[in-house]
């Protein structure tokens, strides 16, 4: 170090003003660079992490792209296919023709894509029973209990005119009642859901009497579970809670529990009955729900994760899909059944209450 200063003096006598503060800048520059040089070597050569400061309040780093922990949550899927690819084809792809489907009393529609894909389109109606946005709102309830049992949903405006137009041969008997039921603007559009359109679906007829009382000892705390049925009646208590948060009385009235014809895979179809206004839910909904003692330990996650504001659901065409008091009353139903599954583990433990993954 006596060198250095030594060196600074030498160069102050020696040279002129300007030389002089050009060596100074020169011998800084070389000193902070071997002491920044040797920091540099220390913190790699270190295997402690270092801890950044907190400050309260301040925005969260972005992740880097090797952190496992940070990484983005893969894309929604049903069947397989990406949730927002088939969302976007409900919503603009070009319709080929359109098909009555038979069987309920509602009004639905098969709607046949250019592209040789298909859809359920529930049309706003005049039947009390089926309500196109709560099938959307279904939908989005799902996802946000991650739930991939319904299929994805949007709501469409279509014109009388192409449904008119584009009924099929096999499906001009129903025109009149289509002209009849469906509800249409001054303009002459209906706005209905459009749910994706699974093929082969089967009756898995869990709603009779016998298979009613061969699941509920299954699902209770002193019934067994084979292997060949833990699949089915764990997806069947998720969607005995999914019915009572929704409050859709209507799932067991015949036909309404329908699944893969292989009977190993169970969708939440048929929803347009759900999201009443009663903050206590449906006695039927509540009864069914009553029965079962062993449920999903994801599902019982996403229940204590869910936020108020998680059960605002919007769609872009329509704004919000349910109205104050339904918001109100579903979040009133979440928590009952967050409250009995917290008193089933309490009187049972969490291993035997939380039976499914």
């Amino acid at each position: 170090m006596y060198g250095r200063v030594r060196f600074v003096q030498v160069v102050r006598k020696l040279a002129s003003p300007l030389v002089s503060a050009a060596a100074l800048v020169l011998l800084l520059t070389a000193l902070l660079g071997a002491s920044s040089s040797s920091l540099g070597s220390s913190s790699l050569g270190s295997s402690l992490p270092v801890a950044s400061p907190t400050v309260p309040n301040a925005p969260t780093p972005a992740a880097s792209p090797a952190s496992d922990a940070e990484a983005p949550a893969p894309s929604q899927t049903f069947l397989g296919m990406d949730d927002e690819l088939l969302l976007h084809r409900l919503r603009h792809a070009d319709i080929r023709s359109v098909h009555f489907s038979k069987g309920g009393s509602s009004l639905v529609l098969r709607i046949e894509f250019s592209d040789g894909s298909r859809a359920a389109f529930k049309p706003e109606q005049i039947n009390p029973q089926s309500v196109p946005r709560k099938e959307a709102a279904a939908y989005q309830l799902s996802r946000k209990l991650g739930i991939a049992a319904v299929p994805p949903t949007v709501m469409r405006a279509i014109s009388r005119d192409e449904l008119v137009q584009k009924l099929d041969a096999e499906s001009q008997w129903v025109r009149p009642r289509l002209l009849r039921e469906a509800i249409f603007s001054a303009e002459g559009m209906t706005v209905g859901s459009m749910m994706y359109w699974v093929p082969s679906l089967a009756d898995l007829r869990l709603d009779s009497d016998e298979a009613i009382r061969a699941w509920t000892v299954e699902l209770s705390q002193q019934g067994e579970l084979s292997d060949e049925r833990t699949t089915l009646l764990a997806q069947l208590s998720t969607l005995l809670a999914f019915d009572f948060i929704q409050n859709n009385s209507d799932r067991f009235s015949g036909g309404n529990i329908v699944g893969s014809r292989d009977r190993r895979t169970l969708f939440f179809i048929d929803n347009a009955f759900g999201f009443q206004t009663d903050p206590h839910g449906h006695l039927r909904a509540l009864g069914y729900l009553q029965r079962c003692q062993k449920f999903s330990r994801r599902l019982w996650t996403s229940l204590q994760l869910l936020s108020d504001e998680d059960l605002v659901f919007h769609d872009p065409l329509t704004g919000p899909l349910l109205s104050p008091d339904e918001v109100s009353a579903l979040r009133s139903r979440r928590d009952r059944v967050v409250r009995y599954l917290t008193q089933l583990i309490r009187s049972h433990g969490e291993d035997a209450v939380l039976a499914f993954r």
